[in-house]
Order: C-alpha cells, then structure tokens, then sequence
C-alpha cells in the first residue's frame, strides 16, 4: 500500500525578513498568518489527512493551526472559534521536527509558557519530555544528532501509516523547519517555500522500512 506524506515549512516568523537569529522562539509575522489561511485554502489534500505532527515551536504550531484548520480535529480549537473538524486529524507535537540549529531562533519555549498560549494543544508528550527545549542530548545541533533525529522521525512515520491505513484518512502531514526537511525524509536537499508544501508517495520495503519516492508536487 502507497500513502501520501506531505513536509510543509512554515510560514514567515518575525525572525526572517531581517534574518535576525536572536529572536528566541519568534511567532509569525501578518504576512505569515496571510501566507497560513493562503495554505489552507490551497492545500488540495485536506480530507485524506489522518495526522498533523508539527514542531513545537510557535511559528510551526501557528503554522499547523492555522494552515490545517480545515483538516485538524476541531478539540484542538477553541469552542466556538468555528476552526477544526468534526472527526479530523489528529495533532501530534513532535519535538524530533524541531528546527535543526542551537540559534535563539531554533530554540522553543518553555513548556508552560507554550502551553499558556496554545493551551488547546495535547501537551501531555512534553511533559514527559526531560530535554525539550534546551538544545542537548537527543536535540543538540551537531550533525549526527541531526542524523539520528532524522531516523527516530522516520520510525514513526513508520508507526503512525499503520495506524491510518484503514482508517480513511491515510495522509501525513508534518509541520517543520526550512533546515530539517531533508532529515525527515532522509535526502540531501529539499526545500520548501514558506507555507508551502511538497508531498511524496511512500512505500514499505521488505523490512518494513518507509521508502519515500518522488516528489508529487515541488
């Protein structure tokens, strides 16, 4: 069986027009909420998604909020925001997608203070987490930290397309950083546009490994 994983970037953060690196954790500017509600009205796979994973940082939880707000499971939402839907995905904080480097721009926020401005979100995963968001250990920036992050990714990946594939809704969405879009598919190059997505058809092989394919859209 073929699934469909789509990487999206996220949107415009107040940290990249100036490119300002020491910015701890920014949100996203006007122009990226503009370039979200632009995503969720173009995204043309928004009723086979089964799953949203997204980086718990604020620019990428914006961005998964936002972007997918036709597709995501309306919990997630606050009542009466009319975003969300009924019987939609469900999203998953994954701080494996992280952003790849130790820059104040790359590093996430506190838990609590996260959880205070996103408080609908299923948080539970973190609060375990001993390491989030300090960027050492499983998520320091050295290159085969990288590596590592990359596989666990894809190992559940793995363990999330058997969860979905009989469940109508067989897509994935992964909500993540310009830097670790190649790790999570585990190829040289990939670039995305901010807000923007690419979308790869993925198949198991014979040790039922993910192998991801060619892209559907660039």
């Amino acid at each position: 069986m073929s699934f469909r994983l789509h990487l999206i970037r996220h949107a415009e953060g107040t940290h990249n027009p100036g490119h300002n690196t020491t910015i701890h954790d920014p949100p996203l500017t006007e122009k990226g909420i503009e370039q979200c509600l632009e995503l969720c009205q173009d995204f043309p796979f928004k009723e086979s998604v089964g799953l949203v994973m997204t980086s718990p940082l604020r620019r990428t939880l914006q961005t998964a909020r936002l972007g997918f707000q036709q597709t995501i499971d309306e919990k997630y939402y606050a009542p009466g925001s009319g975003a969300g839907v009924q019987n939609g995905a469900i999203l998953l904080l994954e701080p494996d997608v992280q952003a790849h480097s130790a820059r104040p721009c790359d590093t996430g926020s506190d838990i609590a203070i996260l959880r205070s401005e996103f408080y609908d979100l299923p948080w539970e995963i973190l609060d375990l987490d001993p390491t989030f968001p300090k960027k050492e250990g499983l998520y320091a920036s050295d290159s085969e930290c990288l590596k590592l992050r990359g596989a666990r990714v894809q190992r559940r990946l793995e363990q999330k397309f058997n969860e979905l594939k009989d469940s109508g809704r067989p897509d994935i969405v992964v909500v993540t950083h310009g830097g670790f879009l190649s790790s999570v598919i585990g190829q040289e190059r990939t670039e995305v546009g901010q807000a923007k997505w690419k979308s790869f058809m993925v198949t198991f092989d014979k040790d039922s490994r993910i192998v991801v394919e060619s892209a559907l859209r660039e």
